[in-house]
């Protein structure tokens, strides 16, 4: 499952660098029912991909 992260990282940081105009992230915070705490970052871009352009969010960070 590391490894898989990883991978998916190296792919996801290319296609930032890529993007087209500005990236946001959003970040949500919580718990569980057990207090176990959860924070989670998305990033939101717009990729340029066969000429025309696509709205795309991926998870950056899950801790």
């Amino acid at each position: 499952i590391i490894q898989a992260w990883k991978d998916y990282f190296v792919v996801l940081k290319t296609e930032l660098q890529h993007a087209v105009g500005n990236i946001s992230f959003t970040v949500d915070i919580w718990s569980s029912d057990s207090r176990r705490p959860y924070l989670a970052m998305t990033a939101h871009y717009v990729a340029d991909t066969s000429n025309a352009l696509q709205y795309r969010s991926a998870l950056v960070a899950f801790h």
